[in-house]
């Protein structure tokens, strides 16, 4: 029987690893881009609903709150990969110590969370209310 030499871990466990910030900000924008083409599905089958049943139109759908879930979801999430993909696009574009530091510093990925923060509460509202 085969047993390990030394005292690894057999189970790595994510949840015990403290991440930084900038990696779960990472983490995020690849996680924001699979939720785009999710909600970009949602959108192709409302549009297939909208188009194969006469009695459906976008008007009459237009308050439902599958269709208000899809749009909140969707123009929060795009809004969030926009702002860290933008933040990863700046950080490949200066790549000098000083300005490299400065954009991946705690300062502006704390900015960029609050950003996104209101931006999803002014998506929210405008989608329900």
């Amino acid at each position: 029987m085969y047993t390990h030499p030394g005292n690894r871990p057999r189970f790595l466990s994510l949840m015990a690893i403290k991440f930084p910030l900038n990696a779960k900000l990472s983490a995020m924008h690849r996680i924001t881009g699979l939720m785009l083409i999710v909600s970009l599905l949602g959108y192709l089958a409302l549009a297939h609903l909208i188009i194969i049943h006469p009695t459906v139109s976008l008007t009459s759908v237009q308050n439902h709150c599958i269709v208000n879930c899809l749009n909140s979801v969707f123009w929060s999430t795009l809004a969030f990969h926009w702002l860290s993909g933008l933040r990863h696009l700046l950080a490949e574009h200066f790549t000098t110590p000083n300005s490299y530091q400065l954009i991946n510093s705690a300062k502006v990925s704390y900015s960029l969370l609050a950003t996104w923060l209101i931006i999803s509460i002014a998506i929210i509202y405008q989608a329900w209310y």
